[in-house]
């Protein structure tokens, strides 16, 4: 499961955001077979030319770099930096307003399970409406309708929210701020290819560098069951 990286709003109006401390929300990369995959915004020829390293034998090891310092940007950014599609399972309906990964591309689908096992499928702009152009972006029901549809649920994921999310590698944003985040990727890149002991001897105590062994394997984790 990927985690969410919002917190929680409380009241009425207010983004109703799903995280680690919601226990009745989970979001996932949508199961496709083949599994998703996308093309990375760095390419391998470009942190060959950076590092000035163009053995080919390293080429797996600098492409799982290229896709870790793209998700510790993401992380970051608070956004996705390339084009997924999410799942978001819901028990109930968490508030007006939800909010989803940013940037938004398109809602997919909205689907939700009574407790009897049926379906029911909503339609955009007639049950919901999408707004990409907040941050993070939101659905929200209808004025007509004002409220999320009332139903008894299914007990457990009883709402679908798949939705897609990221940005385009024709997209402007890598000819300006993108252009600058390539520079850090490709920094955080070079720390991790040449400090191949992610530690440093100081004055006083052994340190580790900063987004090394611990911020790596701590990404993606699972909120542990109490």
């Amino acid at each position: 499961m990927y985690p969410p990286y919002f917190g929680q709003y409380s009241g009425q109006g207010y983004p109703s955001m799903y995280g680690a401390m919601l226990p009745y929300g989970s979001l996932n990369l949508t199961a496709n077979s083949p599994p998703q995959s996308w093309d990375e915004p760095l390419t391998l020829a470009e942190v060959q030319q950076h590092l000035n390293f163009f053995d080919k034998s390293k080429d797996e090891e600098l492409l799982a770099f290229i896709s870790g310092a793209r998700v510790q940007a993401e992380i970051l950014q608070n956004r996705d930096l390339v084009v997924k599609q999410w799942d978001l399972s819901l028990d109930y309906w968490n508030g007006f307003r939800i909010a989803l990964r940013d940037p938004l591309r398109s809602v997919d689908l909205i689907r939700f399970r009574d407790a009897d096992g049926n379906y029911t499928t909503m339609v955009q702009d007639q049950d919901y409406v999408v707004d990409p152009g907040k941050h993070p972006p939101i659905i929200s029901p209808t004025w007509t309708k004002m409220i999320w549809p009332s139903f008894t649920p299914w007990p457990t994921s009883a709402i679908l929210i798949r939705f897609t999310s990221g940005i385009a590698l024709d997209d402007p944003f890598w000819n300006d701020a993108g252009a600058l985040l390539k520079v850090g990727m490709k920094e955080l890149i070079t720390h991790w290819f040449e400090n191949r002991i992610p530690f440093e001897v100081g004055a006083s105590a052994i340190q580790e560098y900063p987004y090394a062994v611990t911020m790596s394997l701590s990404s993606g984790a699972v909120t542990r069951a109490k």
